[in-house]
């Protein structure tokens, strides 16, 4: 049996999975998502807020756009937005907008801390200290709100802006002849996932040289999380009894699951890019000693 398990280790896939795996459990990188996953829903509703006054100036309608995110979510985590968007439609203010954006930068820039210790504690060695380290997780704060906000921008751009242009620009059948929009406006969103994730990789990876790779977690994180997130939309979707265990909190339970999810998803992307850093690093040492 040992020999057996020896002989599949030495198998490139084999030795690779068992690496992730090992750095999984000894870096904490359940801990870290849990982590993650609790300053992410606290910044959820801040950033409701916004979305709510931008809806509100843009004159979109909240049922059209909430249907275009059906693949993605859970129907349960669309009807916390749903009831939250249409009670905060109801109460809007200046001071309530503003206080929505003050405590999404700074649920979000505690996140984005929490996701360069654990980059930390993979590598090392940090990228960021001290004040540097504020001011990192602050503009990644910020640079999380675009990303939200380009992502809306995608989901919501449907039939009606084509519709729109078909009557500025006087040409007949102008949606039909975009349909292919309809799937291609999610590659488009997770392209934009994709450039966000590679950013966080790149920033918070140590600089010195060689310096680490970023692209293939990022390929693969931005893959597995619209993956993740369809299976896990598929699986709530279909069961009915998780509401009888966790009664009026089960659609918050689901957000928090499927958040503790992405976080996985996001961490474990960098684990990958540390293995092949590690990997690397091997190869070169040992083409050194053989020169």
């Amino acid at each position: 049996m040992k020999r057996a398990l020896g002989r599949a280790k030495r198998l490139p896939v084999v030795g690779w999975v068992t690496e992730i795996v090992q750095l999984y459990f000894s870096k904490r990188v359940s801990r870290a998502a849990a982590e993650l996953a609790y300053f992410l829903i606290l910044t959820f509703f801040p950033i409701l807020i916004c979305l709510s006054a931008f809806l509100k100036q843009m004159n979109l309608d909240l049922a059209s756009m909430l249907e275009q995110a059906d693949y993605l979510l859970p129907d349960s985590v669309i009807a916390i937005f749903r009831d939250y968007l249409n009670y905060l439609n109801g109460n809007q203010s200046t001071a309530m907008f503003l206080t929505g954006i003050f405590l999404a930068v700074l649920f979000a820039s505690a996140a984005m801390r929490g996701l360069m210790n654990i980059m930390h504690e993979i590598y090392g060695r940090a990228t960021f200290l001290g004040l540097w380290q504020i001011g990192a997780s602050l503009l990644f704060s910020a640079l999380l709100l675009v990303t939200v906000y380009l992502s809306l921008a995608v989901v919501v751009t449907g039939n009606w802006f084509f519709q729109l242009m078909g009557k500025i620009l006087r040409l007949e059948n102008l949606v039909e002849r975009f349909v292919a929009w309809q799937w291609g406006k999610y590659a488009l969103l997770i392209s934009i996932v994709f450039l966000f994730i590679l950013l966080l990789y790149r920033f918070t990876a140590p600089w010195d040289k060689p310096r680490p790779p970023v692209v293939p977690g990022a390929v693969g994180a931005s893959l597995s999380l619209a993956v993740a997130s369809l299976i896990f939309s598929e699986i709530m979707g279909n069961s009915a009894r998780y509401s009888l265990v966790y009664g009026s909190l089960a659609s918050v339970i689901i957000l928090l699951v499927w958040l503790y999810l992405c976080g996985n998803v996001v961490i474990l992307g960098h684990v990958v890019n540390y293995v092949i850093y590690c990997h690397r690093k091997q190869k070169d040492q040992r083409g050194r000693e053989g020169q």
